[in-house]
């Protein structure tokens, strides 16, 4: 099935504080704009500056909002294999429909003990999994072999994100993983190769951008879903400008908070710490950007 799922951003009140209220509005902003997936603390959510009760307690309060309305995900992956199972299971019991699971950071790993690490959670949660490839902080790729031997021995492993920008390796993981199991959902994690992957057997993306331009993007599902190409080449060619984004100030992720704030969604586009809000010097420059995408 394609889909949209969307990272979503974290509000905060203060530096280590989540914004609870804030949060449920863009959950229902996302919602009534008809996306397809939730996936709360993604890469978009700051998940490694925040603490496990601040965790708990957005994990507890987003089922609420998210459940029965739309998939809910929840990124519980950490460095430590029995934090992850802690945190999976919390998510389960609170009604989230999957978790999203980076493969440890930091240090290198083999194909080997990538496979032990995933197959351990696996073997100790009760809900399904979706693997997190993301090589640029992982320092390591999941290889498309490995992604077959984990869905041959965990049936609760049932998809991957490929943080890739090339589409190369999605597509490898399409080759190898699509004989033996036609319904293991394979995503990209950049929005401009939506299309790309759909096209090759995919199953859409779990992507930022659809967090601040929500209609457009499950407009471009529903042209992916109808067959319509006039208007999947259309989006196409605006997503491919809206992509600049993500290059006005680092991290993107205050970038894309700032657009939140402007919305009146977020109260404030604070990050986490040591990360800074999105400069005030820059925002007319980001407003003016933002009009081609109202």
């Amino acid at each position: 099935m394609i889909k949209y799922i969307a990272p979503t951003l974290t509000a905060l009140h203060n530096a280590t504080e989540i914004d609870i209220e804030s949060c449920l509005k863009l959950y229902d902003y996302l919602i009534e704009n008809r996306i397809d997936g939730i996936a709360v603390f993604g890469t978009s959510g700051e998940f490694p500056h925040i603490s496990l009760t601040e965790k708990k307690k957005l994990i507890k309060a987003a089922a609420s909002q998210i459940k029965n309305r739309v998939e809910y995900v929840v990124g519980t992956g950490t460095m430590n294999a029995s934090e992850t199972i802690e945190l999976s299971e919390f998510a389960f019991d609170n009604g989230a429909d999957a978790v999203i699971i980076v493969s440890p950071y930091y240090y290198g790993m083999t194909d080997d003990s990538i496979f032990e690490y995933y197959s351990k959670v696996a073997s100790e949660v009760k809900g399904n999994i979706y693997l997190y490839n993301f090589p640029d902080r992982t320092s390591y790729s999941i290889k498309p072999k490995t992604v077959l031997e984990l869905a041959r021995n965990h049936k609760n492993i049932i998809g991957i994100k490929d943080t890739i920008p090339d589409m190369g390796h999605t597509v490898d993981i399409l080759k190898a993983i699509r004989p033996e199991f036609p319904d293991f959902a394979v995503f990209s994690a950049y929005d401009n190769n939506f299309v790309y992957n759909v096209l090759s057997g995919g199953n859409g993306c779990v992507a930022i951008l659809a967090n601040i331009a929500p209609k457009m993007f499950s407009n471009w599902v529903k042209a992916a879903r109808e067959k319509d190409f006039d208007t999947l080449a259309e989006i196409q060619k605006k997503v491919d400008r809206m992509m600049d984004i993500l290059w006005i100030y680092s991290p993107f992720l205050s970038t894309t908070k700032a657009v939140l704030v402007d919305k009146g969604i977020f109260a404030k586009d604070l990050m986490t710490f040591p990360y800074l809000p999105f400069p005030e010097a820059k925002k007319q420059e980001l407003r003016d950007f933002m009009k081609d995408f109202e």
